[in-house]
């Protein structure tokens, strides 16, 4: 069976929201927190295990017999339909197991065809549901992003610039784009959350004034909704490897989300800081399309 976009974005915002209902009820539930294993750089928790399973029994029951790529259990077959579905069912497990409710359930959908394997840019719907008491952010292609069931809500004053960066020469993009944000008047106050979805995310729909990770550390199934989500609000996305399959799980490298309004601060500042070259990994959307910035500018 074939899924248009607002049909996926319907379904993923149901079952994110359950999902994260189902952690709300679960958290602070020293049992669920037992190490079961570690994979690539993170531990699997037992809550980890029961959120992915209770996510395949929602899409099951949704109808989507599709491919899962999950980062617990790798690919799932629920069926034959032609969607792969990138899921991430604990954005922000190290939170959770510390009592801090700052954590996300994050899917996103790209179709499939029997040429060429799905790949980061071929998402056409997504959702991401926060597990505090707060509305799933989604958008499907090229009908705009929802909290919920409406717009997504702003705030009067940005001043969060989220950034993660590990070392010295790293943290200097950093430093350079608070000093560059600030000669422009405006107020910052750098943090770094724990839950890369919302924070994209967040950043996306302008309530900060931009997201910077530089360690390339990152996978597809930690971002892959948030970065479309962000594109479908009209912010410039850098992902250094836009053509990361996302049917596994691989590592996408440097991500930065910048509004229109403090995207040329973060565009200098890169260049500024030697890193011109992430500049030219730049995507915007137009209507419906993924634009690279730097061809859309030429001769501007």
């Amino acid at each position: 069976m074939e899924w248009s976009p607002p049909e996926l974005r319907k379904i993923l915002t149901r079952v994110a929201g359950e999902a994260a209902g189902f952690l709300r009820d679960k958290f602070g539930s020293i049992n669920l927190l037992e190490v079961h294993g570690v994979k690539a750089r993170d531990e699997t928790m037992r809550i980890d295990l029961e959120v992915e399973n209770y996510v395949f029994e929602l899409l099951k029951a949704e109808g989507l017999k599709c491919l899962v790529a999950t980062e617990e259990r790798g690919v799932v077959k629920l069926g034959n339909d032609p969607v792969v579905i990138v899921l991430d069912p604990l954005d922000g497990s190290k939170n959770f197991a510390s009592f801090v409710p700052w954590a996300a359930v994050s899917l996103a959908a790209a179709p499939i065809n029997n040429t060429e394997p799905p790949r980061l840019t071929d998402i056409v719907a997504g959702a991401v549901a926060p597990i505090f008491n707060w509305p799933v952010i989604s958008f499907a292609k090229g009908e705009g992003v929802h909290e919920g069931e409406d717009k997504p809500l702003m705030t009067p004053t940005r001043r969060l610039l989220l950034y993660y960066a590990e070392n010295a020469q790293q943290a200097l993009i950093v430093e350079k784009l608070i000093e560059a944000l600030k000669a422009r008047g405006m107020r910052v106050s750098a943090r770094s959350l724990g839950s890369a979805s919302l924070e994209v995310s967040w950043a996306g729909i302008g309530r900060a004034l931009a997201f910077i990770d530089v360690r390339g550390k990152l996978r597809t199934i930690d971002i892959t909704a948030a970065v479309h989500i962000a594109l479908e609000a009209g912010s410039y996305v850098i992902v250094e490897r836009w053509g990361a399959r996302i049917d596994r799980v691989e590592e996408v490298g440097t991500v930065i989300v910048a509004p229109p309004d403090t995207w040329g601060i973060v565009k200098s500042v890169l260049c500024e800081t030697g890193h011109c070259n992430l500049v030219d990994q730049a995507l915007s959307r137009k209507e419906t399309q993924l634009i690279p910035v730097a061809r859309a500018t030429q001769g501007h």
